[in-house]
């Protein structure tokens, strides 16, 4: 951790020139994964450039520690970092930055909510120990059960639970779920084979913030989101149309070898 020095001068800093220091509005006994909080972080350490409409680029003294990031993200180095961990830390900024300011975005216990442009809600969970985000209302459960077997006397005795909803993505419509009209070319037509009210979407990123900003620009955007879902329920339904064709009795367990 820092010295108290240092964190007393920072602190001092933003006094001085009209911002409240950050000590004052992070709730340090809250629980800082959740989201509202862990962005939160972030905002109070960026208070002069919420006020003067600049890019956010003060990374935390030393909060960051109370939560599950990456520990080699924790603390700038004041001799330089290296090139990707300096990245990652631009990454959470601009993260932090654009869910901050951005109005069709909110946040309630672990479930981050967008409404996209054109009417349609998607939500996600924020899952930051493990580093991926999950079908809303279902990550609580499972970091119970993560802290829950951590305690145990010997860990290498039980193999760590994979998370059954990471990477996927809660929306509006709910199963069975017909593509929105705004949709060109697939606007009103019927999907098949999706029982689910969430989808699995993968991010376009390096980094986690990075992929995950990714997302939450698809949700907005509200087309190309469903593009890639009703391509993808299409695929589907022909793979199950092929394999009841071609056995009929039932897929055999060694299918791709024949």
């Amino acid at each position: 951790m820092k010295n108290t020095e240092y964190i007393l001068k920072n602190a001092a800093w933003f006094v001085e020139n009209g911002y409240q220091s950050p000590e004052e509005l992070i709730d340090h006994n809250a629980e800082l994964d959740v989201p509202k909080n862990f962005f939160g972080i972030f905002a109070a350490y960026n208070q002069h450039n919420i006020a003067q409409g600049t890019a956010w680029d003060t990374w935390p003294d030393w909060e960051l520690c109370l939560t599950s990031m990456d520990s080699d993200l924790h603390f700038e180095n004041p001799k330089g970092d290296y090139e990707e961990i300096v990245a990652q830390r631009e990454h959470w900024l601009a993260l932090a930055e654009f869910i901050h300011e951005h109005q069709s975005i909110s946040m309630q216990d672990y479930t981050i909510t967008v409404q996209g442009q054109h009417g349609q809600t998607f939500s996600f969970d924020f899952c930051l120990e493990i580093e991926t985000w999950g079908a809303a209302g279902t990550y609580e459960e499972h970091r119970a059960w993560l802290e829950k077997n951590a305690k145990k006397p010997k860990p290498w005795m039980w193999a760590r639970a994979p998370y059954s909803f990471a990477d996927q993505v809660s929306h509006s419509l709910g199963p069975w779920w017909i593509c929105p009209d705004h949709v060109p070319e697939y606007g009103g037509l019927q999907t098949s084979h999706t029982p689910d009210s969430s989808f699995c979407l993968s991010g376009a990123g390096t980094t986690f913030p990075a992929s995950l900003l990714s997302i939450i620009h698809l949700c907005i955007e509200d087309v190309h989101i469903w593009n890639i879902q009703y391509r993808e329920a299409v695929s589907t339904a022909e793979y199950i149309a092929k394999v009841e064709k071609e056995w009929p009795g039932g897929r055999p367990e060694d299918y791709e070898y024949q």
